[in-house]
């Protein structure tokens, strides 16, 4: 069992989240469009592809959505949820563990999950002097095959179901296809 226990000096808070550019972008009528994988969706408007590292709470992915807009991911790859272990390898439907320390608490430790972040403002702190960004956020499991619809407009983020990924290692592939 990996015991997902926040580091020293971990303060517990999301990181700011770190942007990394799609791989690559195809539209469904381009000439050169190789063949979608089984469970992709007939219709859809655009696919992204990217790759979500293990050790990074959140991959912005450059994407703003919609309310209601339909999202298809399909995603491969393993990430360790601890390095060196070689029994907390788990692939994007996560590691056979919950606990309440992991931002959905009901589904399994190191899955593929995503989150939508409304921007509303941001301050500085006045005794530290960080930035401190208020959002609304919604949060919601993808897994190896995730269909959802987005629950509010905003930016959307792909990350690991866990707080503490300073550990972790490997990275998930993950297509994702904006509906019409």
């Amino acid at each position: 069992m990996i015991p997902p226990v926040a580091a020293p000096g971990d303060e517990g808070g999301t990181p700011v989240p770190e942007g990394i550019e799609p791989e690559e972008e195809t539209r469904p009528d381009s000439a050169e469009s190789e063949p979608e994988p089984a469970g992709a969706p007939d219709d859809f408007a655009s696919l992204h592809v990217f790759t979500v590292p293990g050790n990074v709470a959140w991959t912005d992915t450059g994407l703003d959505v919609s309310e209601g807009q339909g999202l298809v991911v399909l995603a491969e790859g393993a990430i360790s949820l601890q390095k060196g272990n070689p029994t907390a390898v788990c692939g994007p439907d996560g590691y056979g563990l919950r606990t309440a320390q992991q931002p959905l608490p009901d589904h399994n430790y190191g899955a593929l999950i995503g989150k939508v972040a409304l921007f509303l403002s941001k301050r500085t702190d006045p005794q530290t002097g960080r930035e401190i960004r208020e959002e609304l956020v919604e949060i919601f499991p993808l897994g190896s095959r995730g269909e959802v619809t987005a629950p509010l407009r905003g930016r959307l983020f792909l990350g690991v179901n866990e707080l503490v990924v300073g550990d972790n290692e490997g990275a998930f592939r993950v297509r994702l296809y904006l509906l019409r």
